[in-house]
């Protein structure tokens, strides 16, 4: 959307005599005269709006093409599939259970991706002085973030500042991510809390039923409209995870070592389903732009704002260490050195795939993005049979090809979607 400069003198009009008053064109202006764009005008160096803020409001965002979107959910499920094998490994082979010290190396990796894009950034632009980078990446962060439609009608009132301040994009990202920092540690925690209450099998069955919630959170959050076929995906995405889950007998658990804590641990476990379809709602209204210009013009944000809330768990949840020390709840010790290698696989996967699902809630939809989950139960067995020589049941075949199918529809049923709005 171009702007014009003011010229210099005004027109007077009388309303009676059809005159008026306007500053912005002087006397006896030739209406062939060329009108001057400020995104043509040279600054001196000084920072100016990026052109690509300007966008048509008429134009439609552009559709992220398909193979994008498969090739970040392939990377996704195989994320999830080896944070699980590696957690399982040196918890239950090398023996360190640290539940509470897994979660915080877990979701502070969530840093490493950002921090890998803005050394990749600046290698790309090492020419540049580095303030000037820094004031142009901020730029562009600051022209993203004006863009996001929650910014813009409740951005206000989700910034914390003194009486006369007034927040800008990133105190609003930060604001914003603090929350959803909040939320994605409530689904943590209820996951590692459970572990230790119900069965496996439980646990894996209630909390795959975040497809569920991030359906139905999206429509009075996101206010989205759900096809019959993508509730018929949904429904049967969580069918297929029920009969893995329960139906597999390839794994034994000591019920007699649960008792009585098996119901409250499934109560948790929702809880942790809750928070997780939450947070993949409240992640695609606060950090996705209304209008990007490429799929490529996303990730930045999406990076950014992920990035948060790796830096908010690392630099909050450390206090809760000495506390669960101290009353023996989780007692801090140091890995072994074939243990730090796994966590440190653990680790790595688990911040490409959590990014990637980040990624794929802002290019598609939380129902969409949480389905790299549901994929990953499927492929978590087939991984246990070829590590572990777990040989998958008939249930896990049912299971895994009703997930396969549900992802077909939700597919045909997004990737439809999307290329309506061309």
């Amino acid at each position: 959307m171009s702007r014009l400069l003011p010229s210099p003198g005004r027109r007077k009009y009388n309303d009676d005599d059809d005159e008026h008053e306007d500053p912005l064109l002087r006397d006896n202006r030739d209406s062939s005269e060329e009108d001057v764009e400020l995104a043509d005008l040279e600054l001196d160096g000084r920072e100016r709006t990026p052109v690509n803020h300007y966008r048509r409001r008429d134009e439609p965002p552009k559709r992220v093409e398909w193979y994008w979107i498969a090739s970040a959910l392939a990377v996704c499920v195989a994320g999830f599939t080896l944070n699980t094998e590696a957690t399982a490994y040196f918890e239950d082979a090398l023996d360190w259970k640290k539940p509470f010290a897994t979660l915080y190396l877990t979701h502070g990796s969530l840093v490493l991706p950002w921090i890998v894009h803005i050394f990749y950034l600046r290698w790309k632009n090492r020419s540049t002085p580095y303030q000037s980078w820094v004031r142009d990446y901020n730029n562009t962060l600051r022209s993203s973030i004006s863009t996001i439609d929650a910014f813009a009608t409740s951005g206000p009132s989700l910034i914390l500042k003194r009486r006369g301040q007034q927040g800008g994009p990133l105190d609003y990202l930060a604001a914003t991510m603090a929350i959803v920092t909040i939320v994605l540690t409530i689904s943590g925690v209820s996951w590692f809390t459970s572990l230790s209450l119900t069965t496996p099998a439980d646990l894996t069955a209630i909390y795959n039923c975040a497809t569920f919630f991030a359906a139905a959170f999206s429509v009075p959050i996101l206010k989205e409209k759900l096809g019959r076929l993508s509730i018929l995906a949904v429904a049967l995405s969580i069918g297929g995870t029920f009969i893995i889950a329960y139906g597999d007998t390839t794994a034994e658990h000591a019920e007699s070592a649960i008792g009585a804590s098996r119901f409250l641990g499934n109560i948790i476990a929702c809880v942790g389903a809750v928070a997780f379809g939450l947070y993949e709602v409240l992640f695609k209204k606060w950090a996705c732009s209304s209008r990007p210009e490429t799929q490529g013009s996303s990730v930045p944000l999406t990076l950014a704002a992920s990035a948060l809330t790796g830096f908010y768990t690392l630099g909050v949840l450390w206090i809760a260490f000495p506390i669960l020390h101290i009353f023996g709840v989780e007692e801090f010790a140091l890995p072994s050195l074939h243990a730090l290698l796994w966590i440190v696989i653990a680790v790595l996967s688990a911040a490409v795939s959590i990014t990637l699902l980040a990624i794929l809630v802002v290019w598609t939809d939380p129902v969409f993005g949480s389905m790299a989950n549901v994929l990953s139960v499927f492929f978590v067995a087939l991984a246990d049979w070829y590590v572990w020589g777990l040989s998958p049941s008939l249930a896990t075949y049912i299971g895994g090809a009703l997930i396969l199918v549900a992802f077909g529809m939700l597919s045909y049923d997004t990737l439809g979607k999307e290329k309506e709005k061309d």
